[in-house]
């Protein structure tokens, strides 16, 4: 991974910062309280703590998992998991029909990168879970507006997400994306004006230390938005819920059936 050469450490450093807060630092669980006054509220829902979460911790040691060539199922299901874990993902979200189809879909998109997930795919799934949470004023994206963000995101971590000039990201990475997409409310500007500079996968190297002081507290409105809605639905949705939430996303994002 290469550092930033040192004409540009000023800026860079100060993007650094800004970006890390914005994407990567503050990233709780959907439907997590992430500091008193900030409009959340406690979990109370049945599946409030099921779905997981996606921080600059967890980011870092998926991109840091042993570099494998999935060939298998097993080899496939191995990393899936891995990545749950890391991610605090547990409960009914994995059970039923989506760890299977996340598992296929890598062991697909790995064997075929005509599987992978398009980023129009994603930017729908983002588009339906605007109006599933009600978000008072939700954004539309595109697959353009995705791919933006994929670029941003892979000069970052490049072993999570697919670079450029690939056709879409394995499912893993496109939940995570998702993920990333709801926290924020769509794409920061920050990152979609770095995406413009066309940086190479693996290119950016985030200071862990100094993005620990740039912590998010002051969220926009939109994301604000995003945040509060997706809590309260979280809050609310029973097991028999979630098991037809995750069913339409994995729809959406046309993961393999299961096996």
């Amino acid at each position: 991974m290469n550092r930033i050469p040192s004409a540009r450490v000023g800026r860079s450093r100060t993007f650094a910062l800004l970006f890390a807060a914005i994407i990567l630092n503050p990233t709780v669980p959907l439907g997590q309280s992430a500091n008193p006054g900030s409009g959340y509220k406690e979990n109370t829902g049945p599946m409030a703590n099921e779905q997981g979460y996606v921080n600059l911790r967890s980011l870092q040691s998926i991109n840091s998992l042993p570099s494998i060539q999935i060939t298998s199922l097993e080899e496939a299901e191995t990393y899936v998991k891995q990545v749950a874990e890391l991610c605090g993902v547990q409960g009914p979200i994995l059970t039923g029909e989506l760890l299977p189809r996340v598992v296929q879909g890598e062991l697909a998109a790995a064997q075929d990168p005509s599987k992978l997930v398009p980023d129009d795919r994603v930017a729908e799934a983002f588009n339906f879970l605007s109006d599933e949470f009600q978000v008072p004023h939700p954004q539309r994206l595109t697959g353009t507006d995705v791919l933006q963000f994929r670029i941003t995101m892979a000069a970052i971590y490049p072993n999570v997400f697919s670079p450029k000039n690939a056709g879409g990201v394995r499912p893993v990475g496109a939940l995570i994306l998702l993920h990333q997409l709801l926290f924020n409310g769509g794409v920061p500007e920050g990152a979609k004006k770095f995406a413009q500079k066309d940086p190479q996968p693996g290119s950016f190297k985030v200071d862990r230390s100094r993005s620990r002081v740039a912590i998010d507290k002051s969220p926009n409105l939109i994301a604000r938005e995003y945040r509060t809605a997706s809590a309260t639905y979280f809050q609310r949705l029973t097991s028999e819920k979630m098991q037809s939430f995750v069913d339409s996303i994995a729809k959406i994002m046309a993961f393999p059936a299961g096996r």
